[in-house]
């Protein structure tokens, strides 16, 4: 991990943590105060997901992909989506000069698989 900041937008607020791998970046929303450190992970441990990841994998000099997966519950309607993009922009100078289309999906929690350790 690379840098942790926050995101706001109206009514809501969010950490984010961002993770590098040369011109390639992944963007992840959570909440810190969900996630248990080291001395906390006894017995039941439940491991929140977040709010989701943006991702933007550069395809030469002129040409980027940016895909993710964001909860729908949180980014409630487009312009929560395009705040979330201005990260991206923030972060890569050069997003609005070079062809980069993206997708961006928006899901709905339904169910979860859960392995802790105990059963």
């Amino acid at each position: 991990m690379d840098e942790i900041m926050r995101f706001s937008y109206k009514n809501f607020s969010c950490d984010v943590e961002i993770y590098h791998k040369g011109d390639d970046f992944t963007v992840r929303f959570y909440d810190k105060n969900k996630e248990q450190n080291e001395h906390q992970m006894m017995n039941l441990v439940i491991v929140d997901p977040g709010y989701g990841f943006l991702c933007l994998k550069h395809k030469g000099k002129d040409s980027a992909l940016l895909s993710g997966f964001l909860d729908e519950e949180v980014f409630v309607s487009g312009d929560y989506v395009d705040e979330a993009l201005c990260i991206i922009e923030d972060l890569s100078p050069t997003f609005k000069e070079i062809c980069t289309p993206y997708h961006i999906r928006l899901f709905k929690q339904t169910s979860f698989a859960e392995y802790n350790g105990e059963y």
